[in-house]
């Protein structure tokens, strides 16, 4: 049961995955259109905090939500960055 339960919240996450690939293609400053002007990236966290919601949610799907709120909530012009590996 618990492992349907895992690929179900994995198949869920599918479209946020796509809108985060979406979003990094086209406006992101760190991985779409506009990396020329940030040619040494733009946010302050590794890896940025898209491609961190994208692993969180391939490896955990919807249940890694919390996590990822956390990340974006520290991401501010007050934050220091630094590694956070998912």
């Amino acid at each position: 049961m618990e492992k349907i339960l895992t690929s179900t919240n994995r198949i869920i996450a599918l479209p946020l995955v796509l809108l985060l690939l979406i979003y990094q293609k086209t406006i992101s400053p760190d991985h779409g259109l506009l990396r020329i002007f940030y040619p040494y990236g733009y946010c302050k966290f590794y890896p940025s905090c898209s491609m961190y919601a994208k692993k969180v949610l391939q490896a955990e799907g919807v249940t890694g939500l919390p996590k990822i709120i956390k990340r974006l909530m520290a991401c501010n012009p007050r934050s220091l960055g630094g590694v956070d590996l998912p």
